[in-house]
Order: structure tokens, then sequence, then C-alpha cells
């Protein structure tokens, strides 16, 4: 990427530089001074700007999450998960920042970068890192469809596989073996006009293929799951429906939807079970959160959605080895997400 960007700049000043000489060169209408034709110059144009050349190649957009503490007492410390543990070790962020090449008017080459930041180390971990790197993705990005009223943009990319060194690989890739994930991470808008109602939706479906079926994190298998629970194939989204109250403030109402294949399940979608840890072989219903928040759009470069988020099945709060079920405000936490364009 540091090369393409270093070539594209170069052939912006070699372009401009030409354009500029070419401005220069006498105009061959007349060569008699006193001729009319002779007193009439052409408005020579500043060259371009190397920076705003750039802005017509590359773009930079980002997408983070805040998950905030729980409601409950006992879970002020950390972002609760549907079994009322802690959904990492703690209060953190998650943030992915996308550098965009654009190879057309409407696609572009995407390196999507992606690095957790730890606000507290609730459970105490001896290797407590406040700072991870997670694996870049790679793909192709854009407006993959639109219509009247709505459309789809986002990215179809893969993480680099856990075997190349950082930053090329990170945290939980190399943790899981993941070698490859192809999939998408993007964003569904249906906007009709002349209507305070809009929908939006995250969308990211993806498949995993692994070196070691048998790996994965600490951190995930002290939150209640085994390593053979780490997913094989997701489907997911993240529908919000929002009604405007003023041109930059509406009231949002949504939820998390993930219905996927784990490693130890079947390859029978129509056995289901809402127990997102265990043994069994089904597919599972993933912790359903529903999430109620404002939306703050303040310019394209930044929009803010501040929410209270919870687990309403009473299902998914059971854990399914040990039997213990989690109360409804103990799996209420605070949280957000914040998005923008920067160019």
């Amino acid at each position: 990427m540091q090369y393409l960007i270093k070539t594209v700049f170069f052939i912006t000043l070699l372009l401009s530089a030409t354009t500029k000489a070419s401005a220069n060169v006498p105009s061959p209408i007349s060569t008699d001074p006193l001729s009319p034709a002779a007193k009439v110059t052409a408005t020579e144009e500043p060259p371009q700007d190397a920076l705003q050349a750039l802005k017509k190649s590359l773009g930079v957009t980002y997408f983070s999450f805040f998950y905030g503490p729980g409601l409950h007492p006992d879970s002020f410390g950390f972002s609760p998960n549907q079994l009322g543990e802690a959904e990492k070790h703690g209060l953190y962020l998650q943030n992915n920042v996308s550098f965009r090449y654009k190879f057309s008017s409407n696609l572009a080459l995407d390196i999507q970068t992606r690095f957790n930041i730890f606000l507290t180390n609730f459970k105490q971990l001896s290797d407590f890192q406040p700072f991870i790197w997670e694996s870049p993705r790679i793909g192709i990005s854009g407006k993959l469809l639109h219509g009247t009223d709505w459309s789809i943009s986002g990215a179809i990319n893969t993480d680099f596989p856990y075997f190349l060194p950082q930053p090329f690989s990170g945290f939980e890739v190399r943790q899981r073996t993941v070698l490859l994930n192809p999939g998408m991470f993007a964003n569904f808008t249906y906007e009709p006009k002349q209507s305070k109602w809009s929908v939006f939706s995250v969308l990211a479906p993806r498949v995993f293929f692994y070196a070691d079926r048998n790996a994965a994190e600490p951190s995930f298998l002290k939150g209640g799951y085994t390593a053979q629970n780490k997913p094989e194939l997701i489907i997911a989204l993240q529908p919000t429906v929002s009604y405007q109250i003023s041109n930059s403030l509406s009231l949002s109402l949504g939820a998390k939807i993930d219905y996927r294949k784990h490693v130890l399940s079947s390859w029978n979608p129509l056995n289901a079970d809402f127990a997102s840890n265990g043994t069994n072989s089904a597919w599972r219903v993933a912790p359903m959160s529903v999430f109620l928040g404002f939306t703050y759009k303040l310019s394209p470069a930044l929009t803010v959605f501040p929410f209270i988020a919870t687990y309403p099945i009473n299902a998914q709060r059971v854990d399914a080895t040990t039997g213990e079920k989690a109360t409804l405000l103990e799996t209420t936490s605070i949280g957000m997400w914040v998005r923008g364009t920067l160019f």
C-alpha cells in the first residue's frame, strides 16, 4: 500500500508538471505583436494540489464500537455478555479503519485495519494487554448495490492468515489459527423520500477456515465457551429502525441477529439451539441483544449512536454447562458506536 501511494503521488506530480509546461507554450495563432489575437492570452490554471489529487484516488472510513459497563453493580467494570460474564475481559473499544484506493468511480481496493483498546482488566489477567492488534482485512469496497431509496455499501474481504507476521496478522486470528474468513462488512440503508422513518443495518456474513479447529484465545474460554464453539459460518445483521426527530437527530431501536454454525455443529441448519455454548451439534442462534438509543448525524465524517442494550430471550441467558441463569439486569449495558468518512 505504501508503494502504491508513492506511485500515485509521483504520477500526479508528473501530470501536473506536464500540464503546466504545455500551458507555457506560445500560441501559434499570430506572431505579429500588433495583432489583436496576439493580445489574447490563455488564463493559466494553477497546478492541482497534490493532496486534492490523492483524495480523488484514496479514501479513509472508520467504524468504532464502545462496549460499555453493565448496569448491575457487579458488572460495572466490564461489558456483560448474555450470561452476565465479561464479553472480553473488561470495558473496551473495537475500531475498524479502512484505507481505500479507488480504481473506478464506484469500487476500491480496501484494506481494513482492526484493533481493540481495553480500558479495564476486570478478570485480572496476568498477560493483560491494553492494546490488541487484530488481523487486517483485504478486499473490494464501494457501493455494492443500490436502488431509488436504498443502498448497500461496504467491503467484501477476508483476514490475512494467522501465520503471517504482524502487522499482517493479529491476536484473535493467531489464537484461533484462522487461514481465511471470506465475508462482508457492509451497511444497508433505506431512506424513503418524504418519510421520517428509515432503516439501517450492519451486514456481516462470514465463513471461517482454521488450521487447528481446537484452538481459541483464553478470554473466549473464560467466557463460558469451548474452542469448538468458535464459528465456522456466520449469518449476521443488525437491523435498526429510526424515527427522525430533527435534521441531525433520530430515535433508533434495533437488534443484533446472528445465526451461526460452530465448529462442532453438523451441517443441518434446521437443527438450531438458543444456547450459544455447550457441546451439542446444533447451529446456534447467537445471543440476540436489543438496543435503544439516539442517532446523531453531525456530518459525513461523524455519526454517533449511544444506546442501552440487553438480552431479552430467557433461554439465551442460561449457561448450558452449569445451568445457571443470568438476570435481565445482569446482561444490560450501555454502549456506543461512531462511524464516518474522513475523505
